[in-house]
């Protein structure tokens, strides 16, 4: 989907050990985590209007509730340019 863009983009699973996912840092270390932002960036960049970005506060992991954190990405964001939701069920 390179160069394509859409009116609204939906980014979901942006939770820490997801996105960026724990197996490109322990494999490939500080280049696979600027691998993983580069992926963020591309993904955000294809909205031409608003992109989607959501996090579990808790994910079911090999049969487990665990909680979990969002995303170091959703930090680099600027605030500016972020209207935050929040949900519980």
């Amino acid at each position: 989907a390179k160069g394509l863009e859409w009116p609204l983009v939906f980014l979901p699973g942006w939770e820490e050990t997801v996105f960026p996912s724990q197996r490109a840092i322990d494999e490939s270390g500080d280049k696979g985590l600027e691998e993983e932002r580069r992926l963020a960036y591309v993904g955000i960049t294809r909205a031409r209007q608003s992109a989607r970005i959501s996090f579990a506060a808790n994910r079911q992991i090999y049969g487990r509730w665990q909680s979990v954190i969002p995303s170091r990405f959703v930090d680099e964001l600027p605030a500016a340019n972020v209207d935050v939701v929040s949900e519980t069920g």
